[in-house]
């Protein structure tokens, strides 16, 4: 007769079914000690001769909890018995094997070539991805990176922290046995030294950007030295007086201007040592400057006045309540970086004349946002786009703040600090110089950021 055997453990994740003829009755085939009444046996249900008969071995059964292994080994040496002398079903397999899904196509990359390592938000376009984010694996080489959005046809990334050109990108998602097809792709420096000054000996202290993307650079106690866009160094001018400039911009005829901290603004012509260019009233120094449409000077610092000076050097003063860190001149506005014991912020004057400005508007509260006395302003700066660049003290140093108002960190994890001097060039490229400590010594170095955008007019060099 045929007989139905049926037994499951959840715990062991074991299935047995077979259905077969039975010569005899249950005991012929060893199940004997299965009904021992010791172990409490399972419920059987047997019909006549010739007539199917089931067992049920249920996992409530205490068979389950006293003698699971024996019932499993029982339950295998019956299997190969059955199929010795019976005609059997085919048993389903202990493992559920998934059908492998298509493999994935990368078809277009944004930005297409490359990209800055660690900064920039690569959009893959495709098929076949996962619209989970987490079961898809992009590849830059061999670095993974993090998967910030997912559909089925694009996935955008996080360029990882990698530079390095001649990458193979690529794409695995989870369950699929291939890789995608490989899109060579280059990662490239957002940020990192662009001179390498001799540590401990050669200290830059300021910089500056002319119309040719040379790089001024004033070394302390040396005078100023020129970078080519090759990279070739060599000397500007010597040392005057000072020992370094706080401040300095390339002015009309490459004659570069700078401050001291001091009530005068200093000139600079190639080859020669800093002469004074003009001079305020005692009680006043000045940290930094700017110039306007018409070549006309900006300049601030302490002691209450924010002061232009035409190219005839005519003096205009303007009475504020705050000391000044930073200034910078933006589509017919003089932007102003103050700080007093109630408050810091960015201002800004609409600029009439060399002789008017128009009344003082909070353009970013520092202290709302970061605290009181809690952030550094070293400079300030404007993209072509409207957005400001705040050069700090903070972990992030680079703080953006859109036309909007809306601020954010610029380049998260990426721009250390301090930011003393910075200078946007005529391409993408800014340039700062970082102040950090070493062993117990202050030192500086000038730093390269790939801004991937242009800077606003800087009119003194035009």
């Amino acid at each position: 007769m045929k007989k139905l055997i049926q037994g499951i453990s959840k715990n062991y994740n074991f299935v047995f079914k077979t259905t077969c003829v039975l010569i005899d009755g249950i005991k012929s085939i060893g199940l004997k000690p299965l009904l021992d009444p010791a172990l409490n046996n399972p419920t059987l249900k047997r019909g006549v001769k010739k007539k199917p008969i089931t067992l049920d071995f249920s996992p409530n059964f205490p068979v389950f909890r006293s003698a699971l292994q024996y019932f499993s080994l029982v339950i295998i040496i019956a299997s190969a018995a059955f199929l010795s002398s019976c005609n059997q079903d085919a048993a389903p397999s202990l493992y559920v094997v998934e059908p492998k899904g298509s493999t994935p196509v990368i078809s277009g990359v944004i930005p297409a070539n490359e990209a800055l390592a660690g900064v920039t938000e690569v959009t893959i376009n495709g098929s076949n991805f996962s619209s989970v984010k987490e079961e898809n694996f992009v590849f830059f080489g061999t670095v993974q990176a993090a998967v910030l959005q997912a559909s089925s046809t694009q996935l955008v990334v996080k360029a990882p922290a990698l530079i390095k050109n001649s990458l193979d990108l690529k794409i695995s998602v989870q369950g699929v046995e291939n890789f995608s097809n490989i899109v060579k792709y280059n990662l490239l420096e957002a940020v990192g030294v662009y001179y390498a000054f001799s540590k401990g000996v050669d200290d830059p202290m300021t910089v500056a950007v002319d119309k040719n993307e040379n790089v001024f650079v004033y070394v302390k106690d040396q005078g100023i030295k020129k970078i080519s866009p090759t990279g070739v160094l060599s000397s500007f001018a010597p040392r005057g007086a000072e020992s370094f400039f706080f401040d300095m911009k390339v002015g009309p005829n490459n004659i570069i201007y700078g401050t001291r901290n001091l009530r005068a603004i200093f000139q600079v012509s190639e080859g020669a040592a800093s002469s004074t260019y003009v001079v305020f009233p005692t009680g006043i120094s000045i940290i930094t400057l700017d110039f306007d449409i018409n070549k006309n000077i900006w300049a601030a610092g302490g002691g209450g006045n924010l002061y232009s000076v035409t190219p005839a050097k005519d003096i205009t003063a303007f009475p504020i309540d705050y000391t000044v860190s930073a200034l910078r001149v933006y589509n017919g506005y003089l932007y102003v970086a103050g700080k007093k014991d109630s408050e810091e912020a960015i201002y800004r004057y609409k600029i009439n004349s060399n002789t008017s400005l128009g009344n003082k508007e909070k353009y970013f509260d520092i202290g709302a946002k970061y605290g009181l006395n809690k952030v550094q302003v070293g400079a300030i700066t404007f993209a072509e786009n409207g957005d400001l660049i705040i050069g700090t003290d903070m972990t992030d140093a680079f703080v953006l703040v859109n036309s909007n108002g809306v601020s954010s960190i610029f380049y998260p994890g990426v721009i250390n600090p301090i930011v003393k001097s910075l200078s946007w060039g005529t391409k993408k490229n800014l340039f700062y110089i970082r102040e950090y400590t070493d062993a117990g010594a202050i030192l500086h170095t000038l730093v390269r950021v790939d801004m991937q955008k242009l800077s606003a007019p800087y009119y003194g060099r035009q």
